[in-house]
């Protein structure tokens, strides 16, 4: 990613200049003539808000506004625990701002090959522990939230401190003290300039369904967080338009919706539950909307890293995926207009349909990590399941590995039905490092999704991400309460590029971070020690990869198996899979997994080796090859890569072998719907 040149920073007078930044996104929506704008009838603007411009533009010209004013640090700190991060990030001040990840975290490299910092640093775990008393981790968590903001009293509230500037937030962030996605909520409060308010209640399971009564208790402590804020919050075009709610909670939900916000479909009637709890909250007794809430749950490590990429990542290159047909309602969601409006306002972006997105295409998309930073994929089926061009069936363990962190709208049934699950669609998407998501948690019927070339449009005019993604109050019945969540940061901007450009601070003119060690440091170090300790290689190739230094990292790999010292090769051998995968070295890359021990061999590398393998099946002749995908056949669906890799069983082994190895794992099936659908090969 090319940095603009290093800027000082100069806090602004807010209202001045926000004024000027929306009347240049308004009249980007409202004139309708943006170069490669729809040529569909879509729905009209929104209504105004009191200064005549739409509420959408509003809220994301003050987001612009204040990333515009935020300078950003080039760096990346890489700390070891919860108690360390949250020391990191009170770091931040008016003067910059740099990312803050886990150094656990199995995205951290993805992260930093996008973000391309001048240094990445480690810090050793602090001494000074997270107290257990809520009421205390509560007063640290708004502490660093405030000195973000140039707080230097401790008894200072948020609401002077944005007085003080002229900031009014667009929105608020809500989390429990004790809820481990409490990092997103910090760091969204301290990088967006956001109330940061608690909401303590327990509410079940992220895969489960919450209940009317849990539904409108929460409701009523959103209400009262918002009104405890001092900000207008009651109608959409006010203060506070979004809630960024980062906390565990039943993605869907079970309520009566009022008359008003209920969803009528063309010759079913009214619709029913379950709904999805993000498009429940944030409503009126009436239904009426007062704010658009975004959703980001899961353990520290992720939560942190989801909120750090919609803080300091760019969003320029876009790939558009539709197996749909291009007739009847389906054609409204086809996605050539949409990708040659992106490019037309300097976007990086590519297009798939018809046979482009078949699966025998797709799964050459998957030979290798795929570039892009936001994907829109067109598809049906169930939670399990995706289909894409002449209705051809994919499942969860054929969704891509990005290169970077990436946002994805899916036009899909089911595809969030349990995003806590990583055996459904959706929730292999989250555990490879999508940070923000439109999709279903049930069957929302199509005209649900709003087309991909209306949410680019959107986008294009400044409107967050998630936002763009929905259905606004006066757009017809779909904007009711209904299945579509929104999981992330709702304040993420994807904007045409440098349209919002952002301060940089190189980080030899930023302050230095006490007790730092740059990873590159030690790095060199574990490599001056590898002829002296030889399993010291891996370190080496685990911190280069991180780095984004994925040639000296192969380098360090081929010498090592050169050398053959078979305890140094299967402690390296794990961390080589990434960079393997992504040179897409495919014959090497199967050298290095059969050299991982079996306990280390996860998901994520089991994946990465039939992604690399299925399209070049009918050219492999080793049969040791053949044998390590019969011994890596994928669960819970078995019977997929099994129907794959009968053909070349039979081709390898002999007439007779994939019928032999099918017959092997009905005998072993416990389940019978796995024998049942094992049974259909025979």
């Amino acid at each position: 990613m090319s940095k603009p040149r290093p800027a000082a920073f100069v806090f602004p007078a807010f209202p001045t200049e926000a004024g000027v930044l929306v009347a240049l996104m308004s009249v980007i929506w409202l004139s309708g003539n943006v170069v490669g704008g729809p040529r569909h009838q879509d729905p009209p603007p929104p209504a105004p808000a009191a200064n005549g411009i739409p509420w959408p533009v509003v809220l994301g010209a003050k987001v612009a506004l204040a990333q515009k004013n935020r300078p950003v640090v080039s760096r990346v700190v890489l700390v070891p625990d919860p108690d360390t991060w949250l020391q990191e990030v009170a770091r931040w001040s008016p003067l910059g701002q740099w990312p803050v990840l886990f150094e656990s975290d199995p995205r951290a490299g993805a992260f930093i090959r996008a973000f391309q910092p001048d240094e990445v640093l480690r810090v050793p775990a602090t001494e000074r522990k997270l107290p257990a008393d809520p009421m205390r981790r509560k007063i640290l968590m708004l502490a660093a939230a405030k000195i973000a903001w140039g707080a230097v009293d401790p008894g200072v509230t948020q609401r002077e401190i944005f007085d003080a500037i002229g900031w009014r937030p667009p929105g608020f962030v809500v989390t429990a003290p004790d809820d481990p996605a409490w990092p997103a909520a910090v760091a969204l409060a301290a990088g967006r300039g956001l109330p940061l308010e608690f909401i303590d209640d327990e509410l079940g399971e992220v895969g489960g369904e919450m209940s009317e009564a849990a539904l409108r208790g929460f409701e009523r402590r959103l209400q009262a967080a918002a009104q405890s804020t001092g900000y207008d919050w009651k109608d959409l075009g006010d203060d506070l338009d979004a809630i960024a709610i980062c906390r565990s909670m039943p993605g869907r939900c079970r309520t009566t919706p009022p008359p008003s916000a209920r969803v009528t479909l063309p010759g079913r009637g009214e619709g029913e539950g379950p709904y999805a709890t993000v498009d429940a909250l944030a409503r009126h007794e009436n239904g009426d909307r007062w704010a658009y809430a975004g959703w980001i749950f899961g353990d520290e490590v992720r939560s942190a890293s989801m909120a750090m990429s919609s803080l300091f990542l760019q969003r320029r290159n876009v790939w558009l995926v539709s197996g749909y047909p291009k007739t009847g309602g389906w054609a409204n969601y086809g996605v050539e207009e949409a990708a040659v409006g992106l490019a037309e306002s300097g976007y990086a972006s590519l297009f798939f349909e018809g046979e482009k997105a078949s699966i025998r295409e797709w799964r050459r998309l998957l030979l290798g990590t795929i570039p892009p930073d936001m994907l829109y994929l067109n598809s049906h089926g169930n939670s399990n399941e995706f289909h894409l061009f002449e209705d051809a069936r994919a499942i969860p363990q054929d969704m891509p590995f990005s290169d970077r962190p990436m946002t994805l709208s899916m036009v899909h049934s089911f595809s969030l039905q349990r995003p806590d699950d990583p055996d459904t669609v959706g929730g292999r998407a989250l555990q490879r490092g999508v940070y923000a998501y439109i999709g279903s948690v049930d069957e929302p019927y199509l005209s649900a999704f709003v087309p991909p070339r209306l949410q680019v449009l959107r986008l294009r005019a400044g409107v967050p991400f998630l936002l763009a993604g929905r259905w606004w109050p006066g757009e017809g019945t779909m904007s009711g309460i209904w299945k579509i969540a929104t999981i992330g940061d709702p304040f993420l901007l994807a904007p045409p590029p440098d349209s919002v450009p952002v301060p940089w601070v190189a980080a030899n003119q930023a302050p230095p971070v006490p007790g730092a060690v740059r990873v590159l440091e030690d790095a060199k170090a574990a490599m001056q020690s590898i002829e002296e300790d030889p399993t010291r290689a891996g370190e080496a190739i685990r911190l280069l990869v991180m780095l984004g230094n994925d040639e000296i990292a192969l380098q360090l790999w081929d010498k090592l198996v050169a050398d053959q010292d078979p305890a140094a090769v299967a402690i390296a051998a794990p961390w080589v899979l990434d960079p393997l995968f992504r040179a897409r070295r495919w014959q090497e890359f199967v050298q290095a997994y059969e050299r991982v021990p079996l306990e280390s061999r996860d998901a994520d590398a089991r994946d990465m080796l039939w992604h690399l393998l299925t399209p070049r099946l009918s050219s492999i002749r080793a049969p040791d090859t053949i044998m390590l995908l019969r011994s890596e056949i994928r669960r819970p669906q078995t019977e997929v890569d099994l129907e794959i890799l009968m053909p070349h069983l039979d081709r390898i082994l002999g007439d007779g072998a994939g019928q032999a190895e099918v017959r092997r794992r009905i005998g072993i099936a416990k389940d019978a719907r796995r024998r049942a659908k094992l049974e259909k090969l025979r």
